[in-house]
């Protein structure tokens, strides 16, 4: 499946009025895919491409564990902050499948979340 550029994306996702969540730009490990060692588990949000989102409230859970407070949270410096990266460093002892989601609040108090899966498999 042919990827849009991010750019290409963000204007395509600007030109609708209506306003809509947070976009979630990335993730890794991507969705899905089965790695034999996982070094981050991590999510890219663009606040600039929906309804306004409170980026204070911004959590990130592995397995269902809230990691948040363990986790590496980045942002641009304008305000308010269009961009966020949160990211954390797992020591996954198990293989299997595992399960990713990241949460936020909107201003108006709504919660949104995107939650992904990938597996890791003996090497």
């Amino acid at each position: 499946m042919n990827r849009l550029p991010v750019t290409l994306l963000s204007l395509l996702l600007m030109a609708s009025s209506a306003p809509r969540p947070a976009q979630l730009l990335e993730v890794f490990p991507p969705e899905e895919s089965t790695q034999t060692y996982v070094q981050y588990v991590a999510a890219a949000l663009s606040f600039r491409l929906g309804e306004e989102a409170d980026p204070t409230s911004v959590q990130l859970f592995v397995d269902g564990v809230d990691v948040t407070t363990q986790s590496q949270i980045g942002n641009t410096r304008d305000w308010p902050i269009s961009h966020l990266e949160i990211g954390y460093t797992p020591n996954f002892s198990e293989t299997g499948t595992h399960r990713a989601e990241v949460r936020f609040r909107t201003l108006d108090g709504k919660t949104n979340s995107y939650s992904w899966s990938f597996s890791i498999k003996s090497p």
